[in-house]
């Protein structure tokens, strides 16, 4: 039996309830594979676990046909009438429902009512006006629909950074346990990942070999290669079996340095980087730094780089030319954050609403695994229904639950919080009075995304505003690859945030990553504060926080620009502010 995650079984029976639903097949069919898999992804027990214990059916939602389905991918590593469904529908039609607001079902009216089979037929039928002739579409919905298409066209290719990062991981990973070690001194990722990009078209690796050639013809044969692009001795082109581009540099180790720098840099920065060698009579590149008569500097490292150039040395993160240089040269580069700087997370959710664990276990883990100092349980609020949103009563429920908590627990802080909708309006998703008992109140956008800017920004600031909130939600509403930023005067937002004492979130969730690190710097720059929380649903996620970290270094932002790296007795001061 295969060991899988609930959330990889989850994924599967969410997306063979799209198929069956673009298919046409029974609503209750549909709506059960959802439901399940909704409820596995937030369940706390492993379901392989159960399903090697034949207790599946134990679970109420998950019948025998659905448990059968699972014991069957978790045995096979594929479900059967899947598998049949999709050799059946054309794949375009299938990516159709990874554009947002095209569902299954608006992809199986498109396919039987208007044969369009492929995001090529789809664009021709938009452009033509044939889809806002049928029932239940216009000239709105069919603009809007081709605004998604190519929204959708410019992500597809895209690589998220998180899975930048796991692909990479994974790769260096088999590479040290395949590949015999004579045959590489060296290895690391570096290009835009290694900036920590939200976003990169492919993986570059550096490895150092002193024997290139039977390097190259490993790289070609290993397990996660499924298609080669392009081979030599220097550099090796591949397609992994997750389709992810992935180009290995081959060099020496005595080039490795160099190579590191120049491979990881933006074109900007490393043009920057030559003039600058130039105006020294020095000539940079991949291979070296070298003097007029052609003999080389010594480079043993990345630092010596910058060094012999006169420059503090410069993070990955912030090679940019975006002043980094200018900064290096006069000793004013950020003493940039680092990931043991943050001392708790204050944006995560438990069983009161959408988590899978209960605040005890959220915060045994945050204390134990992160060796965090606290934490804040910020559940959802009542009107969020889709993330089972808290009552009233739950919420007083989940604040006595949290004072007993505290009594229990040592050396730890729990703090009463909630995520609270702004409302379209800009008033809060509950009173004033109730948000008073708590501790940290998060202000989130969840609903009505298309108000137009001056509106949305008037909502926002009017959420900023109240003396309750401490914190604004993933500020600009975007997903990557998925959902674009809503329309919003950031600028305003954050000039507004500043002055209220109003703090502005890293999201750290792969989809998220909002603010990204262009607004954060704009918030350090206008004197405002940052947290960057992970929003977690499952105490795994807490492991997200270095992707926020990694924005807020390519953001310029210090450990005093963070709440969060505040000490609990610092935290409160600052949050006592407020008030």
């Amino acid at each position: 039996m295969q060991e899988m995650s609930n959330k990889e079984i989850a994924k599967t029976l969410a997306k063979f309830a799209d198929l069956m639903a673009i298919k046409g097949e029974n609503d209750f069919k549909i709506r059960a594979y959802t439901n399940a898999a909704r409820k596995i992804e937030s369940f706390a027990d492993q379901i392989s676990q159960l399903a090697a214990e034949d207790s599946l059916k134990d679970i109420k939602g998950i019948g025998s046909g659905i448990a059968e389905a699972i014991n069957q991918l978790l045995q096979e590593g594929m479900i059967e009438e899947m598998e049949a469904i999709k050799a059946e529908l054309p794949p375009g039609v299938i990516e159709m429902t990874d554009i947002q607001g095209l569902g299954p079902k608006t992809a199986h009216r498109f396919y039987y009512e208007l044969e369009i089979e492929d995001l090529v037929s789809l664009e021709k039928a938009l452009k033509e006006g044939k889809v806002q002739k049928m029932k239940g579409f216009g000239k709105k919905s069919e603009a809007k629909l081709l605004k998604a298409l190519k929204n959708h066209e410019k992500y597809v290719d895209k690589i998220i950074l998180a899975k930048a990062l796991k692909t990479a991981g994974e790769i260096i990973e088999t590479i040290k346990a395949e590949i015999k070690p004579e045959l590489f001194k060296k290895i690391e990722i570096c290009g835009s990942s290694r900036r920590a990009k939200e976003l990169t078209g492919d993986l570059d690796i550096l490895i150092a070999s002193d024997q290139p050639e039977k390097l190259s013809k490993q790289l070609k044969n290993l397990d996660f290669t499924a298609e080669v692009i392009g081979a030599g001795d220097t550099k090796v082109s591949i397609r992994t079996d997750q389709g992810v581009q992935t180009d290995f540099r081959l060099v020496s180790e005595e080039e490795f340095p160099s190579a590191l720098h120049y491979f990881t840099g933006s074109q900007a920065h490393n043009v920057r980087m030559r003039q600058l060698a130039k105006d020294n009579n020095l000539k940079l590149s991949e291979y070296g730094l070298f003097r007029e008569d052609g003999s080389k500097e010594k480079i043993e490292s990345e630092a010596d780089i910058f060094k012999i150039l006169g420059l503090d040395y410069i993070i990955p993160e912030l090679r940019e030319d975006q002043g980094e240089i200018e900064a290096a040269q006069k000793g004013e580069l950020p003493q940039s954050i680092e990931l043991d700087d943050i001392k708790g997370d204050l944006h995560l959710h438990s069983r009161y609403s959408d988590g899978a664990f209960t605040i005890k276990e959220m915060a045994e883990a945050a204390r134990d695994q992160r060796a965090y100092q606290y934490l804040a349980v910020t559940d959802h609020s009542q009107s969020l229904t889709i993330a089972s949103g808290m009552s009233i009563q739950e919420l007083k429920a989940q604040l006595k639950e949290i004072d007993e908590l505290n009594k229990e627990l040592k050396d730890f802080k729990v703090l009463k919080g909630v995520e609270v909708d702004i409302l379209k309006n800009g008033d809060l998703d509950f009173e004033d009075e109730l948000l008073e008992q708590l501790d940290f109140v998060i202000a989130s956008i969840h609903s009505n995304f298309n108000l137009k800017e001056e509106e949305m920004t008037a909502r926002i600031i009017k959420a900023v505003k109240n003396p309750h909130v401490n914190l604004i939600g993933h500020p600009r509403g975007r997903m990557l690859g998925g959902r674009e930023p809503y329309a919003v005067d950031l600028e305003k937002v954050i000039a507004a945030a500043a002055e209220y004492n109003t703090a502005l979130e890293i999201n750290a969730s792969p989809q998220r990553l909002d603010l990204n690190a262009e607004w954060a710097r704009k918030v350090k720059k206008a004197g405002g504060k940052i947290s960057i929380n992970t929003d977690a649903h499952h105490y795994r996620e807490y492991s997200d926080m270095k992707l926020g970290v990694a924005t807020a270094r390519r953001g310029w932002l210090e450990k005093e620009d963070v709440i969060n790296t505040f000490s609990y007795q610092e935290l409160i001061e600052f949050l006592n502010s407020k008030k």
